[in-house]
């Protein structure tokens, strides 16, 4: 699989929100053809430039490709198609075990078909993500969400392993870029990562474990339509870090990101924003918080995406 490269900007734990759009401004001009839907709209539009680049939306090519559900609402060219029922598969992975009831509530009234898992290990974890981005389902889908819940350092996760090796966050994103999940390709993949950051003089074992091979294993079909669009695009990624102290402080309480995150996604009005509106106001409420709480109980939050499109969830 190709490297996913996004910008690097790792705040401190302690330090204010930070929001970056990390929309690869490296792209060649491409011209941009999204996977047909059969929609019978033929799309010939150019987006507004991003980055100083125009992104060329071309006419798609008509193949026999199955639709992602009934289509009953006219899609925009400026917007992913989000129709299909359901929306897509909501993966949720919680290791530390205080959040995945309302968020498997939130995302599933959504239209989401959700999966959880509780207390995985790191190679249960790995054997998870690979059977997940094998799924078919894919194809029928509009979109895919991942959830992460883990103690780890700023750049790996270490699920409920004790000897701190590290699961690569990185690697986490290349599963499902659209040459290791081709079914995903030209649709909208959402990350929401939230890291309980253990110090460095507390980990028996710094060093990343390494992941051979699996991507080879999850991207063996082939689309059957001209793709030009770029294999790291479509990501939403969100990641928020917090001190392990917190929990120490307090075993059972939710992760004040992600219980924001399920409160503006039920509500009826911000949830008609767009995605990147939605984490503004996510953002704002983290600011917020750190404001008046202890520095070693702030939240640090960055988001890197290339989406191409604006992302609205459907009404529900």
């Amino acid at each position: 699989c190709v490297s996913v490269k996004f910008s690097a900007l790792m705040p401190s734990v302690h330090s204010q929100p930070v929001y970056v759009n990390a929309l690869q401004a490296s792209l060649p001009n491409l011209s941009l053809i999204d996977p047909p839907y059969n929609s019978g709209i033929q799309n010939v539009n150019k987006e507004k430039p991003q980055n100083g680049q125009s992104l060329t939306l071309a006419e798609p090519v008509h193949t026999s490709i199955q639709e992602s559900g009934p289509v009953s609402r006219k899609v925009l060219d400026d917007q992913y198609r989000m129709q299909s029922l359901p929306l897509g598969i909501c993966l949720i992975i919680d290791c530390i075990g205080n959040d995945t009831d309302v968020l498997e509530e939130t995302f599933r009234d959504l239209g989401y078909d959700v999966r959880c898992h509780r207390y995985l290990n790191i190679n249960t974890m790995n054997q998870t993500l690979l059977e997940v981005a094998r799924l078919q389902q894919h194809r029928n889908c509009d979109s895919f969400i991942c959830i992460l819940v883990s103690r780890g350092s700023p750049q790996s996760i270490f699920c409920t392993d004790h000897t701190f090796s590290g699961f690569p966050l990185e690697q986490i994103k290349k599963y499902f870029t659209a040459d290791c999940c081709p079914e995903l390709l030209g649709k909208p993949k959402l990350f929401f990562i939230q890291s309980y950051i253990v110090p460095e003089n507390e980990q028996e074992c710094t060093s990343l474990l390494e992941v051979d091979g699996n991507e080879r294993l999850i991207g063996n079909s082939k689309s059957s339509w001209k793709v030009t669009i770029p294999q790291v695009a479509d990501i939403f990624w969100s990641h928020c870090k917090v001190d392990v102290s917190t929990l120490q402080r307090s075993q059972s309480s939710s992760s004040y990101y992600l219980h924001c995150l399920a409160e503006l996604l039920r509500n009826p009005h911000k949830r008609k924003l767009s995605i990147l509106d939605i984490h503004t106001e996510l953002n704002r409420r983290v600011y917020e918080w750190n404001k008046t709480t202890d520095p070693s109980q702030q939240y640090s939050l960055l988001l890197q995406h290339t989406l191409r499109k604006k992302l609205f969830f459907p009404p529900t």
